[in-house]
């Protein structure tokens, strides 16, 4: 059962992280043949602007696609006599927000490692 937990957890994260990785590039290439002077660092620091947010928005679709998938779930909280402290700890609760701070932490980390390489090869 943890290794069909990990693979969830990893095939979400995948499907997020892919849109927003070639998004991400696609707008490093398009400010760099839009401004041919720009330099590297001004190329980065514009795609950056752009990159912020994506993260914003892509982290909240995360949050919506996992609670949207997890609605019964969610029902727990409404419906239990348990503490909050109790149904937060729950596996099946506890996973689905392991899910989402994976998956935007990946989002986190993934924008400015995609915008370096993109504006690297974008620059030479």
């Amino acid at each position: 059962m943890r290794g069909i937990l990990l693979a969830g957890i990893i095939i979400g994260m995948l499907g997020v992280l892919d849109d927003i990785t070639i998004s991400q590039s696609a707008i490093v290439f398009q400010l760099k043949e839009a401004n041919k002077r720009l330099t590297f660092s001004e190329l980065y620091k514009r795609s950056m602007d752009i990159g912020k947010d994506h993260i914003a928005s892509m982290t909240n679709t995360l949050v919506l696609v996992y609670a949207g998938a997890s609605l019964p779930l969610l029902l727990l909280f409404t419906d239990t006599t348990h503490s909050f402290g109790e149904v937060v700890n729950y596996e099946i609760i506890a996973s689905e927000i392991i899910r989402t701070l994976l998956g935007s932490i990946g989002l986190v980390l993934a924008v400015p490692v995609t915008t370096f390489i993109a504006a690297s090869m974008a620059d030479s």
